[in-house]
């Protein structure tokens, strides 16, 4: 039998004593006896030692009580500002790893924090906040002009940042930035430039057009001359086809869903979305159905259902390995063992 971790039993604590607080029995004792020592009593006068064993018992309760009440601690270098109840992280060479659930993580120094969306790994460097594996959303503090800018560093080069808010995703083929509020521009590894602007998606490794907006309607081609017939055809009128929202356009408004923690609404809108897209960009929609499933609305049965389905229509599909690790997360084969029986 394993030895028990009492270490990291008290910090699985924290965040449940920080929501409850003093337990009801506990501050009732404590009251009851801060009356009694107020309460004036005939004899008490006759025993000094009396008053100071009322005030080491309550000197002692009101210690114990706060140490075991969580603060904003330290990790990796950030301070731990919220976090769920059911947050695993862990702390090794490649930095902060949030296993599962959701916390908010500070750099003071740079005034820039984020929230994960899912398993992260992100790290704290001289040069700025490396995300290096995950998905975040980022705020930063507004920078007075002439003040350097903060800095989130990722595979493709450097994110730039003079006040805003921002969801960085780091994949292993690549990455990709989406600007929410203010202004950013990203730097690639030779140097160059490119300024993103709000509603705007930029993915790396950079390739041309480096930015993702709604392609240009194509131009209407010229009608080829038609000889005049003696026999007048009856005019139509031709419809016009409603054309669906391109993938860049469902990403984005999904971007705005999800910082307005409508999760729910965001799945619906996704799924819906799904069915008029092509199947070039499905398997990315069909991801972040999966992740939002997952991670943010935390539903395991329609995640596994929905993981196994995007398995089946995508094989070897981009982000196999990351919907291995959602799958093992929510113990998926498992369920489907159960659902079996």
């Amino acid at each position: 039998m394993a030895p028990r971790d009492f270490r990291a039993e008290l910090r699985r604590e924290d965040p449940l004593r920080r929501e409850q607080g003093m337990p009801p029995a506990v501050r009732a004792r404590l009251w009851s006896r801060l009356r009694d020592a107020r309460e004036p009593k005939r004899v008490w006068h006759q025993r000094p030692a009396f008053w100071g064993l009322a005030a080491s018992a309550v000197a002692l309760a009101l210690v114990v009580f706060w140490m075991r009440a969580p603060s904003a601690r330290p990790l990796g270098g950030f301070e731990l500002a919220r976090a769920s109840a059911d947050l695993k992280v862990r702390e090794d060479a490649a930095g902060v790893e949030i296993q599962v659930g959701e916390a908010a993580l500070m750099d003071v120094a740079r005034g820039i924090t984020l929230r994960n969306q899912g398993p992260l790994v992100v790290r704290r460097e001289p040069a700025g906040v490396r995300l290096v594996r995950g998905r975040a959303e980022f705020s930063v503090n507004h920078r007075q002009p002439g003040t350097p800018p903060a800095v989130v560093l990722v595979s493709g080069g450097a994110i730039e940042i003079m006040g805003t808010r921002f969801t960085v995703e780091e994949r292993e083929s690549g990455g990709a930035v989406t600007l929410h509020e203010g202004a950013i521009a990203f730097r690639q590894r030779g140097g160059g430039v490119i300024p993103v602007r709000v509603g705007q998606t930029l993915e790396w490794p950079v390739a041309e057009p480096a930015l993702r907006e709604p392609a240009p309607p194509a131009p209407e081609s010229p009608q080829p001359l038609v000889t005049p017939s003696t026999k007048a055809a009856p005019s139509r009128v031709p419809s016009t086809p409603v054309r669906a929202p391109s993938a860049e356009d469902v990403l984005r408004e999904l971007e705005v869903l999800r910082g307005r923690h409508e999760f729910e609404q965001a799945a619906r809108y996704l799924e819906e979305s799904m069915r008029k897209q092509p199947v070039a960009t499905r398997e990315r929609l069909s991801f972040e159905l999966g992740s939002l499933l997952t991670y943010q609305l935390k539903d395991a049965q329609r995640a596994c259902a929905h993981w196994t389905r995007h398995e089946q229509q995508f094989r070897r599909g981009h982000y196999a390995e990351a919907v291995q690790r959602a799958r093992g997360l929510l113990s998926c084969e498992g369920r489907e063992r159960e659902t079996a029986r």
